[in-house]
């Protein structure tokens, strides 16, 4: 499912996960997979349409973000906004090209390239984090 076609929801239905990804392979590769797993995954391509789409009353459970998206506004920055605007909605940076230590303050990192099971660990632990507080 891609932003056009997600629509707002009151309740959720199942787990979903907003996917930032900007090279379309990877983008369809994760998002297959995690599919696979059992969660309802929602693709954006910049962190700007990402943004948008939350903004407009997209109810997703988790973002998974590369930190290098297309637009002025990158993963990194996209996890600050929204640690402003929603600070209980769990944000996993991912990226093969930064530096772990610097997006590690702002949010949880996944370095590329990763293994799906590795990337459900992390979604599973932030909203364990988020139950608990």
């Amino acid at each position: 499912m891609t932003l056009g076609e997600a629509q707002p929801m009151a309740e959720p239905v199942s787990l979903t996960v907003l996917l930032v990804e900007d090279d379309a392979l990877v983008r369809m590769v994760t998002a297959s997979e995690l599919r696979s797993a059992g969660l309802l995954v929602i693709e954006a391509v910049s962190a700007e349409e990402a943004h948008e789409a939350i903004i407009a009353g997209l109810h997703v459970d988790v973002v998974f973000s590369d930190v290098h998206t297309e637009g002025a506004l990158d993963g990194y920055q996209f996890a600050l906004l929204l640690k402003a605007e929603r600070p209980h909605l769990p944000v996993i940076l991912t990226s093969g090209q930064f530096d772990r230590s610097v997006a590690a303050v702002v949010a949880p990192f996944l370095a590329k390239p990763y293994r799906v099971e590795s990337v459900l660990q992390i979604i599973q632990a932030q909203l364990q984090g988020r139950a608990g507080s």
